[in-house]
């Protein structure tokens, strides 16, 4: 079995690459809004097409594994996790793009809503798909004991945003379409929340074959 060990060894690095990347999009994206800098924005647009192909290319060896070999116990869990991650990965990365292009958009509207929150919001989730990116490479989950807390905060901030561009929708009514732009960032953000703690899950799942939800209920091994 030396040869599935160096293609699950391939795959896991190939993992690790699309999820630095994904994590790399999605800051540069918030930081493209903050800093109306569409070159860096357009630069994200193009490279979710490789989040994308790498998403297919890890699918594919996923399925070239369990067909060749038929995997068992601890690697049959690695390559149920590695199908669910890179779709979830890919969410996130399309979630990034979305971004980028309300921030091509919002360069020429400029409003009066500082995007402390959209920030805030920005460090968390990074963070999150770091961590769960270093938890599947690792095989260690301890940095995910804090994710339930860190989702909560994106809530919080999201419902923040919201209340804020609200506000600033009723003193400024002609800019309203742009302020709805950063209630759906914000909502963006915090479905990547929503995404790595799946992959939380997962990665929970494939280290310790328990399914545990991101609120701690243990729904069985």
């Amino acid at each position: 079995m030396k040869k599935l060990s160096a293609d699950i060894k391939e795959m896991t690095n190939s993992i690790t690459e699309m999820g630095e990347l994904v994590a790399e999009v999605l800051e540069k994206s918030v930081n493209s809004l903050v800093n109306s800098d569409v070159g860096m924005a357009e630069e994200v647009i193009r490279k979710y097409d490789h989040i994308a192909f790498l998403e297919t290319l890890i699918e594919d060896e996923a399925l070239r594994i369990l067909i060749l070999y038929q995997p068992m116990a601890s690697d049959m869990r690695f390559t149920a996790t590695a199908l669910k991650m890179v779709t979830y990965l890919e969410r996130i990365g399309k979630y990034s793009k979305n971004i980028a292009k309300a921030a091509i958009y919002l360069r020429d509207r400029p409003t009066t809503y500082r995007m402390i929150d959209v920030y805030s919001m920005c460090d968390v989730a990074v963070e999150m798909v770091r961590g769960v990116v270093s938890a599947f490479e690792n095989r260690n989950t301890d940095n995910l004991q804090n994710y339930i807390d860190m989702d909560d905060k994106l809530d919080h901030y999201r419902v923040s945003v919201i209340e804020d561009n609200v506000k600033h929708m009723r003193i400024d009514p002609t800019s309203i379409e742009a302020y709805t732009y950063y209630i759906s960032i914000a909502k963006y953000l915090e479905r990547v929340g929503d995404n790595a703690c799946k992959i939380a899950e997962k990665v929970i799942y494939m280290v310790s074959g328990k399914r545990i939800e991101i609120d701690g209920a243990v729904r069985g091994l």
